[in-house]
């Protein structure tokens, strides 16, 4: 089966740095900490009745509310926490709905919880509880077990957390962080900033300034005197501040500016054909290029070179066994993504065209929209649509389940002037190859600039890029 090369049009490249910021947003209000060895005679914190709304801006337009709630029980605590944001990716405009349930100890960690992720169609629900040393989760139908060296947090205890500490000025503390949504341990590191004064709803606060680094981002907190958060500021100019309750209404909220355009990068000069080009180099700054099978980063020069399908293997499953298994999001063991394969392939098929035509299959099956959700292969399946986060993960389960090893590349790609955040797959036939369903690409044209790769969670590796990577074109070959 010949490849077909096709550049697709601007709203066909994914929304994979609008999932980065309500994933970014998540990291401050709603995720969970390991919490810092205290001393036994630390101070418990109170638990109190609070009810607390915030508002969400790019810059100067409202794009989201947050209402979040916690109440004392008998055993310890119960919070709620609700946030939608109206957001413009790619000229299209669409609300995300998030929403968490907890049950907290008496010393604030947490008991159990369950989070949600809502757009449109498409919905990702995580549910955990804590059972002695081990954190177990249901991700959408799927059972994982992670261990526990100490109890796991709320961020709305972090700063407590921090305080106990005995953090004063610029001292700063380095905490595990899980993340139910992406399901992986990230270091955070809390410092103290010292106490600043802050206009919030029109008069002005004493608190206590915080700045929090997580997965190379950088975001910054004012915590009021008694413990609430007054205000965030994270990437992109996304902005929480406290608002009063009659103005959380959802009814006023405004799209702002399309985010995906926002973040892209500007290229200092055209590439034209690029499906043509067999090599090009690059001046990277701003951000560590990782090394891969078809790129090579030297003091920043990125020299990217197109793969040959020539040499392919037979013996395609020598590579390590975690990119065959399924996963929460790639549910390549599910029949409806088994059943679906075998109307593309055939036994018959070698594996280079198996992946050639399941590449060809999404490319004309699933349509090109973006979706703002946590995306995973058996909705994109069910509903037929997807940017290129959807177009990845389903490609990867197809691939898995047809025995080929498949992870997920997140990086950049050039398009009409711009290097936009993109995601695609690379597969094992002997060597790695890389493939975009999403452009119908075996291999992916070399303007595909790999950040991290792997499987759905690793996707955060790249927060530090965004608003920090520069790009100069060297050379086009």
């Amino acid at each position: 089966m010949k490849s077909v090369f096709k550049r697709v049009s601007l709203p066909a490249i994914c929304t994979l740095v609008t999932g980065a910021i309500f994933m970014l947003l998540l990291a401050v209000r709603m995720d969970w900490f390991q919490s810092p060895q205290l001393p036994d005679n630390a101070p418990k914190a109170a638990i109190s009745e609070s009810e607390t709304w915030m508002g969400i801006y790019q810059k100067t337009s409202k794009i989201g509310v947050s209402h979040r709630k916690m109440s004392p029980t008998a055993t310890g605590a119960v919070f709620s926490e609700t946030t939608v944001m109206r957001l413009n990716t790619m000229g299209t405009v669409q609300d995300i709905h998030l929403q968490t349930q907890g049950e907290l100890n008496p010393d604030l960690s947490l008991s159990a919880f369950r989070a949600q992720i809502k757009s449109g169609v498409f919905q990702f629900v995580v549910a955990g509880q804590v059972r002695g040393a081990s954190l177990v989760l249901d991700a959408n139908g799927r059972s994982l077990t992670f261990s526990l060296k100490s109890p796991v947090y709320l961020s709305a205890v972090l700063w407590d957390a921090a305080d106990k500490a005995g953090l004063s000025e610029n001292q700063s503390l380095t905490l595990a962080m899980f993340d139910p949504l992406t399901m992986s341990p990230q270091p955070v590191t809390i410092t103290a900033l010292g106490m600043d004064r802050i206009d919030i709803m029109g008069a002005w606060r004493t608190a206590r300034k915080v700045s929090v680094e997580a997965m190379g981002s950088r975001q910054t907190a004012w915590i009021d005197m008694d413990g609430s958060v007054l205000q965030e500021e994270g990437v992109m100019g996304i902005t929480l501040r406290k608002i009063p309750a009659e103005e959380a209404g959802d009814s006023g909220l405004t799209s702002g500016e399309d985010i995906t355009r926002l973040v892209s990068i500007p290229a200092d000069q055209a590439i034209a054909n690029a499906d043509k080009l067999n090599r090009l180099v690059l001046r990277i700054t701003g951000f560590n290029i990782i090394d891969t099978e078809r790129q090579h980063n030297a003091g920043g020069i990125l020299t990217i070179s197109r793969e040959e399908m020539s040499g392919l293997s037979e013996n395609y499953v020598l590579e390590p066994a975690v990119f065959l298994q399924p996963t929460a999001l790639i549910q390549s063991d599910h029949p409806e993504i088994s059943n679906q394969l075998w109307e593309i392939i055939s036994e018959t098929d070698s594996p280079r065209v198996r992946v050639q035509r399941i590449c060809g299959w999404i490319f004309q099956n699933i349509e090109k929209r973006p979706v703002l959700s946590m995306s995973n292969a058996l909705e994109t399946l069910q509903n037929r649509m997807g940017d290129c986060n959807e177009h990845a993960v389903l490609f990867a389960a197809f691939a898995r389940a047809a025995g080929i090893p498949a992870r997920i590349d997140t990086g950049l790609v050039y398009l009409r002037g711009r290097f936009y955040y993109h995601a695609w797959n690379s597969v094992f036939l002997g060597k790695w190859i890389t493939v975009d369903a999403l452009m119908n690409q075996v291999p992916a044209d070399v303007t595909h600039i790999t950040l991290s790769r792997g499987n759905p969670e690793t996707q955060m590796e790249i927060l530090g890029a965004i608003g920090n990577i520069g790009i100069s074109i060297l050379e086009q070959q």
